[in-house]
């Protein structure tokens, strides 16, 4: 298969097709490009893009036809054929001269070949009628911060901060400007903001280590000199992202690996998105899909950089951001993927999952008030979802507010239906309790064997083990407690058996257990706040 971006490059031919009859006998259309060594659904893709405006020329004219003309366009805009898809989107332009999207496009393919001037007029055109248009913004201060003319493309990227703080193109284009004017701290401010909005951009590590040299700061400039890549920060792109997903040649292996993804046949997925990435490289869904196969097959260490490279490509992609917060923390990275998270927010508040996992990070570093708060929005917004509440309880009982957790479990056990990892959670209170209710213990054990009837869980076993040594049973807590070691052995959860053998320990001296949920009881999936249930896994595709 020849690579799109390989198709050989076709003239136009002086003359021009002319379609007689229908409502546009006057219209005209390029002739169609060449179409030499592309894959068989490529071509199919592209003789029906070119039937299809010809009939759209003879039976259409005003609005619809532009929309011919624009439609065939992004198509050729799509596979790289530049020529013909700067005809269309003229075309388009003429039927519809109002429309900002072919405006924008044509501009684009204009600067790409050089003609700024153009390029520029249009970019104006667009900014008259729609003066806060992101997109646009940043294309029109990067084209002219490239022709020499800083101080234009420092007004457009401070209309574009002004609108979005976070933008991370415009801290990046007022850096480099800076940079450039020999405002070094100026410099430095601007782009280690734009990195923290947009840490895969790593094209701005080599303008940010020179500002760090400049500013005197040289071993700090050598470490980002070389983390330089290839990647600059974005703005969410529609227009351009309708231009990205078009090829056909992309997406048949895009939807091949959904359905292989879909079907849990990971190794086949990976095949068909990596062909995906092969052929549109740019293509934010294809990056996205591709690391979501590698962390499915144990590579995580791979996705990052392809959750970055999406990110890169479009830096509203939520699913990205989100996926890269976890695989941050499971490498122990909470700072890190707590970033994550809080842009996966920032695009989209309701991502419960995000914000779960935020809160699981926060609570790993101890910050328990602000985890127990963003625990409970989660709850809030989603009351059937048990392991929330358990997450916030035992963030309350790290801040030994006692009465609170237990308050919050019993509104828990009402919101779930008696959800029966709460019901346990409750147990472990009132066992571990100073004050003894021995009537409610006796109560309590009766509906953990109710439980365990249904199900046994080494979480049961153990909530059991507690409630009969509250109860001074401890020969039977001690069975108890030796089952659920065994039961953590059989399962190879190796790093919770010294403390169940911590409790058997104060069972075996009489005395009962002291903490309802010890901290490192805190990971797995016998425990609660790992984020299980709730969506904490990486790996989700995207069409």
């Amino acid at each position: 298969m020849i690579p799109l971006h390989r198709v050989l490059p076709y003239l136009f031919v002086g003359a021009v097709l002319l379609v007689p009859g229908g409502c546009n006998p006057s219209e005209s259309i390029p002739p169609s490009p060449p179409l030499v060594g592309l894959e068989a659904d490529v071509e199919d893709h592209l003789n029906r893009t070119y039937t299809q405006l010809q009939l759209a020329v003879k039976e259409q004219s005003g609005m619809q036809l532009a929309v011919a003309f624009g439609d065939a366009a992004i198509s050729y805009h799509g596979y790289d054929m530049v020529r013909m898809a700067q005809a269309c989107y003229q075309r388009a332009l003429v039927h519809d001269p109002d429309s900002q999207q072919w405006r924008y496009l044509l501009a684009r393919i204009l600067q790409k070949e050089g003609e700024a001037k153009q390029a520029l007029q249009l970019y104006n055109e667009i900014l008259e009628h729609n003066a806060n248009h992101p997109p646009t913004l940043v294309a029109a201060a990067e084209l002219k911060f490239q022709s020499g003319d800083a101080e234009g493309a420092r007004v457009w990227f401070q209309r574009l901060l002004r609108l979005d703080p976070r933008s991370a193109p415009a801290l990046s284009g007022l850096g480099r400007i800076s940079l450039q004017q020999g405002n070094a701290q100026e410099a430095v401010d601007y782009l280690q903001e734009a990195l923290r909005y947009s840490p895969a951009s790593s094209g701005l590590r080599y303008p940010y280590g020179l500002a760090l040299r400049d500013a005197g700061r040289d071993e700090e400039a050598q470490q980002q000199m070389q983390m330089r890549g290839p990647s600059f920060p974005r703005v969410r792109n529609p227009w351009l992202d309708e231009v990205r997903n078009r090829p056909i040649g992309a997406r048949i292996p895009l939807n091949r690996g959904t359905t292989f993804f879909t079907a849990g046949q990971y190794r086949k997925a990976l095949e068909q998105f990596q062909e995906a990435v092969k052929v549109a490289p740019d293509s934010a869904t294809a990056q996205l899909n591709l690391g979501s196969a590698l962390v499915k097959l144990q590579r995580s260490d791979e996705a990052l950089g392809c959750y970055e490279e999406a990110i890169r490509l479009d830096p509203g992609a939520t699913t990205a951001w989100f996926d890269l917060g976890v695989i941050h923390a499971e490498n122990g990275d909470e700072i890190e993927a707590i970033r994550c998270y809080d842009q996966a927010l920032v695009l989209d508040d309701g991502h419960h999952s995000a914000r779960f996992n935020r809160a699981n990070a926060l609570r790993r570093q101890q910050q328990y008030e602000e985890a127990a708060r963003e625990m409970k929005r989660v709850r809030q917004q989603v009351p059937g979802n048990e392991v929330a509440w358990i997450a916030e309880v035992v963030c309350y009982l790290r801040l030994e507010q006692v009465e609170i957790a237990r308050t919050t479990c019993r509104e828990g056990q009402m919101a779930t239906g008696n959800g029966p990892r709460l019901v346990s959670l409750m147990a472990r209170i009132e066992a571990t309790s100073p004050e003894k209710d021995h009537a409610q213990l006796e109560q309590t054990l009766g509906e953990l064997a109710i439980l365990r009837s249904k199900q046994t869980t080494l979480e049961l076993v153990e909530s059991t083990a507690m409630v009969l040594a509250a109860l001074t049973r401890y020969g039977e807590a001690q069975q108890w407690q030796e089952s659920a070691i065994e039961a953590a052995r059989a399962a190879k959860r190796f790093d919770i058996i010294d403390r169940l053998q911590g409790n058997q320990a104060r069972y075996s001296r009489g005395e009962p257990a002291v903490d309802p949920w010890p901290e490192a009881s805190s990971e797995g999936s016998s425990s609660p706040g790992t984020g299980e249930g709730v969506g904490s896994e990486s790996g989700s595709t995207s069409q």
